[in-house]
């Protein structure tokens, strides 16, 4: 392997290695008296701890692109898991959490598409896509974000002609190189 190529495989036993300190960490504290708060509040730390291991592996160690939207979805789903157990959502109300997952995805896309030198259109027009399915779904949720959004016609028309200038702009990079 050369200088140039990135390690394969130091995200996951990373991420894995992180969790299994901290696990171990919290079961030696509270054999030994120490007062912890319950693991079943505070389990989303363990995709937050996935996140900083795929930043980790982004900046220093294999330096992926695909590690900057593993992070991002890492966090965005420890932070959903907070929200789900600290009682700022709850299971029962879906409609109100439910748009996040298109939300992450489409960000972890998007991070993924940056990291990556802004290679792949595909990866941008998904995750431009998620993310505004996710926003139109909280728009339909809080009255709030539906004053602050433009109509569902205007953000496609938007995206539609931003997604279609970037493939219209590559096309042309192309042909000249």
């Amino acid at each position: 392997m050369t200088e140039s190529q990135p390690r394969r495989g130091s995200r996951v036993p990373l991420a894995f290695g992180l969790i299994f300190v901290v696990s171990g960490l919290w079961l030696l504290l509270h054999s030994m008296g120490v007062s912890l708060p319950s693991f079943a509040t505070y389990w989303p730390i363990l995709p937050l701890l996935a996140g900083v291991a795929a930043l980790v592996d982004l900046f220093f160690l294999g330096k992926r692109p695909g590690s900057a939207g593993w992070a991002v979805a890492d966090v965005g789903f420890g932070v959903l898991g907070f929200a789900l157990t600290l009682g700022y959502t709850s299971l029962g109300k879906i409609l109100d959490w439910l748009p996040s997952l298109p939300t992450i995805l489409g960000l972890s896309l998007l991070a993924t598409w940056l990291a990556g030198g802004r290679r792949n259109d595909s990866q941008l027009i998904a995750g431009c896509v998620l993310v505004v399915l996710g926003l139109l779904g909280f728009a339909a949720r809080f009255e709030w974000l539906q004053r602050l959004l433009p109509s569902a016609q205007v953000l496609w028309a938007v995206l539609l002609v931003v997604g279609g200038g970037v493939l219209v702009w590559r096309a042309f990079a192309r042909g000249k190189g």
